[in-house]
């Protein structure tokens, strides 16, 4: 697939549930045509191999489930945030609440 990073007019490219193990680097395809679904693989999890595949610039990505969805950040990451720090933070923002409350209920 090392070959398909040469084709620079490539709008399109869907390379899910074809068993490919490599990701080749393609620059960003255009979203404005196909929307989300420009460039996708099989980079989801649960992963239909043994190590999942790893696609930077897939703009969508199925799982063994032939589930396919957008690769976008979460909102938790947006923030700039991962999932551990985010329950962390939330677990004591809920502590300082039952504080707050026990205070104004005594």
């Amino acid at each position: 697939p090392e070959d398909l990073a040469k084709l620079t007019k490539l709008q399109l490219l869907q390379l899910q549930s074809n068993r490919v193990t490599g990701m080749p680097e393609i620059s960003i395809l255009s979203e404005t045509k196909y929307n989300r679904s420009s460039f996708v693989t099989d980079c989801g999890v649960p992963s239909a191999f043994e190590k999942a595949l790893v696609c930077t610039n897939c703009t969508m990505c199925c799982n063994a489930n032939d589930d396919c969805y957008p690769q976008e950040k979460t909102p938790v990451a947006k923030m700039g945030l991962n999932y551990s720090t985010f329950a962390v933070a939330l677990f004591a923002a809920f502590i300082i609440l039952c504080c707050l409350v026990s205070l104004f209920l005594h």
